[in-house]
């Protein structure tokens, strides 16, 4: 059975604010920039799946991705991938770098 916040079709209606000074502001930015989120998404995916295993889990999946077009990939690419387990590190050890 589907909880209400995995339904990802339902119409996003609610706008909700929060007060965060300027160093979380940054490394809200970043962590969205390094798993190629718009700082919405990675706030949502952070507060609805958890900030640690899932995010993990999902920093895997993309990484994994990554290598699998690794064959043809432009240096854009590595650097997304070279970012993506760098933020897999951050995430397993529960630290700033």
């Amino acid at each position: 059975m589907t909880s209400p916040a995995s339904d990802t079709t339902a119409q996003r209606t609610i706008t909700m604010k929060v007060r965060v000074n300027e160093a979380e502001s940054r490394e809200i930015d970043r962590h969205a920039r390094q798993v190629s989120l718009r700082k919405a998404e990675y706030l949502r995916k952070a507060a609805l799946q958890g900030g640690g295993h899932a995010a993990l889990s999902e920093m895997i999946g993309m990484v994994g991705l990554g290598l699998n077009q690794l064959e043809d990939a432009p240096a854009n690419s590595l650097n997304r991938i070279a970012r993506q387990l760098d933020e897999i590190i951050f995430l397993m050890r529960g630290t700033d770098r």
